[in-house]
Order: C-alpha cells, then sequence, then structure tokens
C-alpha cells in the first residue's frame, strides 16, 4: 500500500468524520426534516467527495488505465446526480420522492459504466485487436441492459402504472445487475495482483456494502420501520465513504499492466454472453405477443422496444424517495 500524504489522511479522517457523524445522529436523533437534510445532505457531500477523489486518477493514467478511471468515475458521477434528485424534492421541496420516480434509470444505468470498466481488464497486457473484440462485446452487453429496462421496468413506470409490479421489476433487475457487478470485481481480484488486486477487492467491498445495504432497508420498509436518517442508511454512507477512500489511496498508487499468458477463456465467455443477448431479443417479444395477462399498453410498449432493439442488436453484430424506492439509494 502506498505511504499516504497529510493531505491524504486529513481527507480520509473527514470522509470517516462525515459517516461517524451520520451514525451519531441516526442513533440519537428520531425520524425528523432535520434528521432527513442531515443524512441526504452527508451521503451527497460523501459522493462528491468520490468523484473528486477519483477524478485525479484519470490525468495521472494513461492508454485502457486512463479509460478505466474515466468510465469508474462517471458511473460514481451519475450517482451522484441520482442522489442530488432525491436531495431536490425531500430537503428543497420537503416532499416525497414520486413514484414513479424519473431519477431510477439514472441510478440503475450508473452501473454500466462500471461494468465497462471491469471489461477492459486494464491490469493486463492485451494487444489492439484484444481490446477491439472487447469493446464490440461490451456493447452488445450494453444494449441488453438498457433493452432490458426498457422492457421490463418502463412499461410498469409510465405506459401502465403498477407501483408493486414497478416496484418488484426494478428492484429485481437492479440485484441483477449488482450481482453480475460484484461477481466481474470478483473474477478480476482473482486474476489479477499487486496493487490491481487490492483496488478490485476494495471496490468490491464497497459494493457488497451497497448490496447489502440496499437488502436491509428492504427488510426495514416491509416492516414499516424505514426512514431517511435512520440506521438503515448507516452501511450506505460506509461504502459511499469507501469509494472515496478507494480514490484517495489510488492517487499515490502505481498501476502497472500485468504480463500474462495469452487465454482465450476470456474473450470466448464475453462474445457468448453477447451472442446469447441478440438471440434473446426476439423472445421477449414472442413471450409478450402471447402473454393475453398483460394490459395492453404493456404489450404495445414492449413490442415496439423489442422491434427496435432486435434492429441494433443486429445492426452491432454487423459492425467489427418514494419508501417502496428508499432501498435504491
Amino acid at each position: 500500500m502506498a505511504t499516504l500524504s497529510e493531505r491524504s489522511k486529513v481527507w480520509i479522517l473527514a470522509v470517516c468524520g462525515l459517516v461517524f457523524a451520520q451514525g451519531v445522529a441516526s442513533v440519537l436523533l428520531r425520524q425528523s426534516f432535520p434528521l432527513t437534510v442531515l443524512s441526504d445532505v452527508t451521503q451527497c457531500v460523501l459522493l462528491l467527495s468520490g468523484t473528486a477523489a477519483l477524478m485525479p486518477n484519470i490525468l495521472r493514467n494513461r492508454g485502457r488505465t486512463r479509460l478505466f478511471w474515466i468510465l469508474m468515475t462517471l458511473g460514481l458521477a451519475m450517482w451522484l446526480a441520482y442522489q442530488l434528485l432525491w436531495v431536490y424534492f425531500e430537503v428543497v421541496l420537503r416532499k416525497d420522492v414520486p413514484d414513479p420516480f424519473v431519477g431510477d434509470v439514472v441510478l440503475f444505468l450508473h452501473l454500466v459504466p462500471m461494468m465497462a470498466a471491469l471489461a477492459l481488464r486494464s491490469h493486463a497486457e492485451q494487444d489492439n485487436r484484444t481490446t477491439r473484440l472487447s469493446t464490440l462485446d461490451f456493447a452488445l452487453l450494453l444494449l441488453l441492459w438498457i433493452y432490458l429496462y426498457l422492457y421490463a421496468v418502463l412499461p410498469w413506470q409510465y405506459a401502465h402504472f403498477d407501483e408493486l409490479r414497478y416496484s418488484t421489476t426494478f428492484n429485481l433487475l437492479y440485484l441483477t445487475e449488482k450481482t453480475v457487478f460484484l461477481s466481474g470485481l470478483a473474477y478480476l481480484c482473482l486474476k489479477s495482483q499487486g496493487t490491481w488486486r487490492l483496488l478490485y477487492a476494495n471496490w468490491f467491498g464497497a459494493s457488497l456494502m451497497y448490496a447489502l445495504s440496499s437488502y436491509a432497508a428492504n427488510l426495514a420498509i416491509a416492516k414499516q420501520v424505514y426512514y431517511t436518517g435512520s440506521v438503515y442508511d448507516l452501511p450506505l454512507a460506509v461504502s459511499m465513504a469507501w469509494v472515496s477512500i478507494i480514490g484517495i489511496v489510488a492517487q499515490e498508487s502505481k498501476y502497472e499492466q500485468e504480463a500474462l499468458s495469452p487465454s482465450k477463456g476470456h474473450g470466448a465467455w464475453v462474445a457468448r454472453l453477447g451472442m446469447a443477448a441478440i438471440f434473446a431479443l426476439p423472445l421477449f417479444g414472442v413471450w409478450s405477443l402471447m402473454n393475453d395477462a398483460l394490459p395492453p399498453e404493456v404489450r404495445r410498449v414492449r413490442i415496439v422496444v423489442e422491434q427496435y432493439n432486435t434492429h441494433e442488436a443486429q445492426g452491432s453484430c454487423a459492425a467489427p424517495g418514494h419508501q417502496v424506492l428508499a432501498r435504491n439509494r
């Protein structure tokens, strides 16, 4: 681990202090507007700190390593944008976050750039051909995630609003996305060494903490004991602070690509997933046509989305607040 400068130590201490302050407030204060303000603003500051901590790593690296940090920073910035929208409703307007909430798609998609960063495998030396193939395969997987949201969640959000089915579908899809992201981090942690392994391991820890905080908040919501600023938000704050520490430590670490023996396994399974995504798209459309239990508005939206995404996928192949949603914060 790199020797930290005094500036970095003070930064880390300040971030930990914010988490400690929220923890004390969560234990001592009852549900109230001041507690809501403290919790929301603290989380905003933590995400802003994390984004600021990641950005210097973009400038001090080159090639795929720089692209890795660009994509990670973009994902965290999207999470910050979601949190700012949340603060606008709860703190500025003093209203419950509306349901459906336009920020949900931002929250869902914030993991996609981070998945792209993992797909780069920046820790390993690769030739230009391997890099180009990885980029194409990722484009197919990105199309799949966007398609799944448009197909599974969007119809219940706007075409035929059903709060229960919308929340259930969103949470299931978001859980799947987080599981894939965690699996990718675990895989890279096992395949890398040195500073890269430490980086992947810490990001895995922060992401796992975030996933567990969502699960804990879900249970609290089911028991009707959740509120903004409660102890169930503390693991969420810890995960946000953890990202800041990752970025701060990375600023004073060296990330060199490892000379690994050629492996066909990585390219093969990514390509297979991409092809599976393409062949799966028409099946969703057929299911929508045959499922008479779906509302007509939902069926129409899904068929249109399926037709459009099938066309785009084929084109890619040719080329080389509401408490129900509080857990998603």
